[in-house]
């Protein structure tokens, strides 16, 4: 695949000279083919001459003459009218004709796919992090940056900037709200009566590039949209500008707030946004979304989109699939199937004639067999596979074909993190709440910290790990899985977790796609922060810790001569494993775990190891920073955390390529009983981590 053509609607030139976004979107995906080293034309649809490897069209009537013409087409719809004129509406009926004829199909909305008959994909909007990059943040603090309306009604107010208006006038914050022309006519029949009020039209990109520059937050109370998130909402995280607004609910998106479509709801959301121990850890995940969404990693994601095309058998499955079967009535005995996916794929065939049945387990996804063999009635089946698969089953006796299509809605799922690990729960637990959304079932969570998710996950059924759960269809167990002879248990993982994100390894499990979540645990409310920094250096194995002896103390000297308290969280004793405290600091006294809470959101900044006090002091919203070598930085959380790794040239992350030995406290897999033991944190100098903590001071 050489040739890829993007079809101009012809409307606007590209790239546009205004406001045009489908226009913007074909100029951006364009550039970044022609860098990824593909030949990369715009067209008109009668330029098409069949030389083409892919061609892809972008509004439905343009789709339309393409199938009547007999050339094959991707799409992607854009029109939020669609969606608002309704299925009954010939706009609707347009464009839903273009999807299912297309080779495949994209929407850039979650909720436009199964308003389609789930037959397109979903396709994140991207933004060109090269141009729109954070700058300082000025004296405006509150932005909109918008193309309001509808095409029928121009002063409908579909992208909230009445909304948006009044909450600043009601916090005397200044509000730039800036799009095309035609937002004159919004204003003209609602003028605004608000001195801090400054309105722009028709900016161009560089002008428009520094706008964002000049502010610190940006609005986005829409009412509906094309695209979740769209295209000025990406280029504000992309500028740096943590994000109020709307989202569809089975979306999401990290430095947002999200905020209902009210005056109250987007103040409240204003107030905690601009706090000083919030912003910049929502500026920082702002900037790292966007990065994840540039328009490079989404015409990579299309381009394996291109290179997927349906086999024949996956186009027969996918036909079927939408096919109604008007099941015929039948004087034979027939046989019941029993089927549920309690942590494996299981079809037991009951009753019925003295047949044998060929079963085949289908990954869905993939249309790979990836189990089959022959049975009789009153006989069971299952794969091997734990973890999370789309399935088909289809059992077939070589007369009457049974087809089953697994299907978790309104289901009961049991999810069990099988670790006892604090960081292991709390990097895993954000994946169970996304399984449930996604999938829309009911779930049942077993954890080992259940006390830390109750109050803020009220949809999910928490149970005590071991407790007997009735009525399942489905179970999977979350952790690390090791075959007998040290290798990875792909029936368990399907993705080897070592070299990759803690988090991720859940995500795999699950059957999601990766980005990094905090989960909510709870917080006490309306603490302060105080002129103080805690500190944890103990865990489970001696390559675990900062094997500088010299380390701790430097930090502590430092910290404390800047005025600062030093509390040390971990319960381990004096001296514990040879490992002793440093000199000059206060120890918390044992007991529950919400007093480390509680002094975690005290503190101005956490330090210590890769353990789980540093991933509490990371969901508790505290400034961490981590020192390991025993683990590579991609491996814990990457949003305000400061991560301190070993020197370059010397061996680190043993944890990626070898399994610990619990047993060996002093287990280094590389260098044990050698001067290069533990050098990986012994490296750490007690100035680099001073260095690397002075902002924060």
């Amino acid at each position: 695949m050489k040739k890829i053509v993007n079809i101009t609607p012809g409307l606007l030139p590209i790239p546009p000279n205004g406001w045009g976004a489908v226009e913007k979107i074909i100029w951006e995906v364009h550039n970044n083919l022609l860098e990824l080293g593909y030949d990369s034309q715009i067209k008109y649809l009668d330029e098409v001459d069949g030389t083409e490897d892919v061609v892809h069209i972008h509004v439905a009537n343009l789709a339309n003459m393409a199938h009547e013409r007999g050339i094959p087409y991707y799409f992607t719809f854009h029109d939020h009218h669609a969606y608002l004129y309704g299925e009954e509406s010939e706009l609707y009926r347009e464009n839903l004709k273009a999807i299912r004829n297309a080779k495949r199909a994209f929407v850039p909305a979650k909720y436009l796919v199964e308003y389609f008959e789930g037959i397109p994909e979903y396709l994140s909007h991207g933004v060109n992090t090269d141009w729109f990059a954070p700058g300082e943040t000025g004296e405006r603090v509150l932005l909109c940056v918008a193309n309001n309306g509808y095409a029928f009604d121009q002063t409908e107010d579909r992208k909230g900037f009445g909304f948006a208006i009044e909450a600043a006038k009601r916090l005397g914050l200044p509000i730039t709200v800036a799009g095309p022309a035609n937002n004159k006519n919004y204003f003209e029949k609602y003028p605004p009566n608000y001195e801090k009020l400054t309105v722009l039209y028709d900016l161009s990109e560089e002008e428009l590039r520094d706008l964002y520059k000049k502010h610190a937050l940006f609005l986005h109370p829409s009412a509906m949209e094309a695209g979740h998130p769209n295209l000025t909402l990406l280029e504000a995280m992309a500028s740096g500008l943590p994000v109020v607004g709307t989202l569809e609910e089975n979306n999401s998106l990290r430095g947002m707030v999200y905020a209902e479509r009210s005056v109250d709801s987007i103040v409240k959301a204003i107030q905690y946004a601009i706090n000083d121990n919030v912003y910049s850890k929502l500026r920082f995940e702002a900037i790292e979304q966007a990065h994840q969404l540039s328009w490079k990693n989404v015409t990579k994601k299309l381009l394996t989109s291109y290179e997927r095309v349906d086999s024949m058998k996956d186009t027969l499955i996918r036909n079927y699939n939408i096919t109604k079967i008007k099941p015929m009535p039948s004087l034979k005995e027939k046989p019941s199937f029993n089927i549920n996916f309690i942590q494996s794929a299981f079809l037991e065939i009951k009753g019925g004639p003295d047949k044998k049945y060929n079963v085949q387990f289908i990954d869905k996804k993939n249309g790979n067999v990836v189990h089959s063999d022959t049975i009789g009635r009153n006989c069971w089946i299952k794969t091997n596979k734990a973890h999370y698969v789309d399935w088909l089953i289809i059992a077939d006796d070589g007369e009457t074909k049974f087809e089953y299509h697994m299907s978790l809605k309104g289901q009961r799922v049991y999810l069990a993190i099988d670790s006892k690990a604090i960081g292991d729960t709390l990097g895993w637990f954000p994946y169970v709440e996304e399984f449930r959304k996604k999938h829309h079932c009911k779930v049942i969570c077993s954890t080992f910290h259940n006390h830390l998710f109750k109050d803020n996950y009220p949809e999910i059924e928490f149970v005590n790990p071991g407790d007997v759960v009735n009525n399942l269809y489905a179970m999977y167990v979350i952790g690390w899985y090791y075959n007998k002879d040290g290798s990875i248990d792909h029936n368990k993982n399907p993705i080897d977790f070592r070299p990759q994100e803690l988090q991720k390894s859940c995500a795999d499990m699950l059957g999601l796609d990766f980005e990094e979540i905090i989960p909510k645990i709870k917080l006490k409310p309306n603490v302060e922060r105080e002129k103080l920094v805690t500190i944890a250096i103990h865990s489970t194995a001696q390559a675990k810790y900062w094997n500088n002896p010299a380390g701790w103390q430097e930090v502590v000297d430092y910290v404390k001569e800047r005025g600062y308290r030093v509390v040390l969280l971990s319960r381990e004793e004096n001296g514990y494993m040879g490992n002793w405290h440093p000199k000059g600091i206060e120890k918390l006294e044992s007991g529950p775990l919400e007093n480390v809470i509680e002094m975690l959101q005290k503190s101005k900044l956490f330090i210590g190891v890769s353990s789980g006090l540093s991933w509490l002091s990371w969901v508790s919203c505290t400034p961490t920073c981590m020192i390991s070598g025993f683990t590579d930085p991609f491996h814990e959380p990457k949003s305000n955390v400061i991560r301190i790794g070993a020197e370059e040239g010397k061996c680190s992350g043993c944890m990626h390529s070898h399994r610990l030995d619990a047993g060996d406290w002093n287990w280094c897999p590389e260098h044990k009983g050698t001067d290069r033991q533990f050098e990986c944190s012994k490296s750490i100098t007690g100035k680099t981590v001073i260095d690397s903590i002075k902002s924060y001071l």
